[in-house]
Order: C-alpha cells, then sequence, then structure tokens
C-alpha cells in the first residue's frame, strides 16, 4: 500500500468518525439533559408531597382542635402522616410525642369500613375504649396539636381558612 492510499483510507477513515463521534457527544448530552430533568421533576414532586401532607396534617390538627373531628382517629391519622413525613424523622419528636403513644394504643381498633362492619356491641366496646383513652390524654392533646400546628407552618404549610363558620356566632 502507498503512501497515498493510507492517506485515502485515513481521510474516509476521519470522515466516518467524526459524525459518529458528534452523533455520540449528542446522545450523552441529551442522556444528562433528561436525568437532570427527571431529577428536577422527582425533586419538585417530592416537595409537592411533603407541602400536601404539612396541608393535610394542618388541616387534621385544626379539625381535632375544633371537635370537628374524633381525636383518636385524627392521632391515628396524624401518626401515619408523620411517619411518611421526611421517611419518620418526626414521629418522636417530644412535642407531640404523645401522639405516638395513642397511636401505639390504639391502632388495633377498627376504622372506615371495618368499623362499620362492627357488631353494634362491639362497636361500643371500641368507642369505650377511645373514650377512654381520649379522657387519659386529653390534657396532652391540645398541645401537641398546636406544636404540630406550628411546626408545619414553619415547614411551609399554610393554615387553611376555617372548616366551619358559625353565622349564628358573629
Amino acid at each position: 500500500m502507498s503512501i497515498k492510499d493510507a492517506a485515502i483510507l485515513l481521510a474516509v477513515a476521519i470522515a466516518f468518525l467524526i459524525p459518529f463521534a458528534g452523533y455520540a457527544l449528542h446522545v450523552h448530552l441529551e442522556a444528562k439533559r433528561r436525568q437532570a430533568l427527571a431529577e428536577a421533576t422527582h425533586r419538585r414532586e417530592a416537595e409537592q408531597a411533603s407541602h400536601n401532607l404539612y396541608e393535610q396534617i394542618l388541616l387534621i390538627c385544626r379539625a381535632a382542635e375544633d371537635q370537628q373531628m374524633d381525636q383518636i382517629e385524627a392521632c391515628l391519622r396524624l401518626r401515619v402522616m408523620l411517619d411518611l413525613l421526611q421517611e419518620g424523622r418526626y414521629v418522636q419528636q417530644p412535642e407531640w410525642q404523645v401522639i405516638d403513644q395513642i397511636y401505639q394504643r390504639a391502632r388495633h381498633l377498627a376504622t372506615h369500613q371495618a368499623y362499620l362492619d362492627l357488631a353494634p356491641d362491639e362497636k361500643a366496646q371500641q368507642d369505650q375504649q377511645r373514650r377512654a383513652l381520649e379522657e387519659q390524654y386529653e390534657a396532652q392533646l391540645q398541645p401537641a396539636f398546636q406544636a404540630l400546628k406550628q411546626f408545619c407552618v414553619t415547614q411551609g404549610g399554610q393554615i387553611a381558612p376555617p372548616l366551619y363558620i358559625d353565622a349564628a356566632a358573629r
């Protein structure tokens, strides 16, 4: 092979390799762009989920404080939400640890459709257990709800307008 033939082959090889290298660079940059977009979307969705949890916690605390929701039921729901928030980091906070204590003592009680399906005597028994727990922890619940509400507000939750406005009181 002559030098001229080698130069022609080299030129042809370079002519093929440059577009392939350009295409490989394009694919690499597109993959990085899509990965950054996916990470930003995931981060935005996680922030929205946390924001929604804070708002739901605020709503449940307000409903329990206003006696629009059974306080034991509120504790059961709040404990589950606290478990979802930041992978359970806030469950054992001293300010609202009473919520976890009530959850541990009341998690066996039926809720939702399971409660509705209970026989009347079983419902009465569970209602009695709920009332006993509520009476035992009543003094600790209001400060716990207040502290949890304050925490949610500082974390970016918004206090929703009142659930019920008593027009007769105005």
